[in-house]
């Protein structure tokens, strides 16, 4: 999975033949490519913070709701509950850490 944004405004380098990619336009462009989804989305350059934020927000509740449910499904019947248990708090620990930390600022 990758995921890259380009700045509104800053030209590309110039190279033999210009791609799609490389033309300078108004809007911030994400896209997100894995193998099942492709998907690219061009924003005002001062909306881009909130659409990441968006993104990331989907991505928590997914996460908080589907880390917990694949675990209890993929776990052995004979695991104790408290391993099962301290599972789930471990991959919500990680993920409120991911949520909650702060970038550092350049």
């Amino acid at each position: 999975m990758s995921a890259e944004i380009e700045r509104a405004g800053v030209p590309a380098p110039q190279g033999p033949e210009p791609a799609r990619d490389d033309v300078p336009s108004r809007f911030a462009h994400l896209r997100i490519e894995t193998s099942a989804v492709n998907a690219e989305v061009a924003v005002p350059p001062g909306q881009t913070r909130r659409l990441l934020g968006t993104i990331r927000e989907v991505g928590v509740v997914l996460g908080a709701a589907l880390g917990p449910a694949l675990t209890l499904t993929a776990a052995p019947a004979g695991l104790p509950a408290w391993a099962a248990g301290g599972a789930i708090a471990g991959q919500l620990g990680v993920l409120a850490f991911v949520v909650f930390r702060r970038p550092a600022r350049e």
